[in-house]
């Protein structure tokens, strides 16, 4: 099964930014903000050296609205330009910015994920550097310098612990509740299986057999197959995971444990 991507490449400016072509309009993404530009809104797209402009249409007599992507590639910013102005239709709306419309785009499981994971180590980073702050005011010094050092390691060593359980959670579920199919060795670590819409995916698994077992669940597409192995496998590989899991929560408990104490000694 063949898909065609557009060859215009996606700018990825400061802030997060994107822009992108999306058929006949521009999607600007700005702080989960879509701005969706149609190209008969566009007057032109000029590259700027790191920054992208693009002007739109406006009556006679005004000024025209300009959306900026800064911090740019220089030659991905010439090429998404030259590439946009061969698709400007000739008769364009004469003003512009009346056809923008703006929404809130969609996010994909990946995105949440990863926008998820910055708040929480935001948060994180902050409260840390609050209670070491607090512990050097009323208490010991040296405590708060460890409490700073160390909080970040050992609950990172924590959620490792928490993703890592994610491998033998899914080697137990996907058999169970999902399907399973004989996937065919296409290189290190890729192995192609066919779902029941014949669409054709990869499943990331280890090993050189010409053939191997993988479960995928058909409601669940976010999720990647895994391979079916037998049940002591996944038992030593729980156990595993779990050790691990404990280890970081244990460390985080007792870092917790060694910031209230240096609060006791003040």
């Amino acid at each position: 099964m063949s898909t065609t991507t557009s060859p215009i490449p996606v700018l990825r400016g400061s802030g997060g930014t994107t822009l992108q072509a999306d058929g006949d309009a521009l999607a600007l993404r700005r702080w989960r903000k879509e701005k969706r530009i149609p190209l008969q809104a566009v007057r032109q797209v000029r590259a700027e050296g790191r920054a992208l402009a693009v002007e739109l249409t406006a009556p006679a007599g005004t000024t025209p609205t300009v959306f900026r992507v800064r911090a740019v590639s220089t030659v991905a910013a010439t090429v998404f330009a030259d590439a946009v102005t061969a698709r400007l239709p000739e008769e364009r709306e004469a003003d512009g910015a009346s056809l923008v419309t703006e929404g809130t785009p969609t996010e994909s499981e990946d995105e949440a994920y990863w926008r998820k994971l910055k708040i929480c180590a935001w948060v994180v980073g902050l409260v840390t550097v609050g209670v070491a702050v607090a512990m050097a005011i009323v208490g010991s010094g040296f405590l708060a310098f460890l409490f700073l050092i160390l909080n970040p390691v050992t609950l990172g060593i924590a959620v490792l612990g928490l993703y890592a359980m994610r491998t033998p959670y899914y080697e137990w579920y996907l058999p169970r509740y999902g399907i399973t199919v004989e996937a065919v060795y296409r290189g290190p670590r890729s192995y192609a299986y066919t779902d029941l819409h014949g669409t054709v995916r990869t499943a990331s698994v280890p090993g050189n057999a010409p053939t191997r077992w993988v479960a995928y669940h058909p409601d669940r597409p976010f999720v990647e197959a895994f391979a079916a192995y037998s049940w002591i496998r996944k038992v030593f590989r729980t156990l595993f995971c779990l050790a691990f899991l404990l280890v970081g929560l244990s460390l985080f408990a007792f870092n917790i444990y060694m910031a209230v104490d240096g609060f006791q000694r003040g």
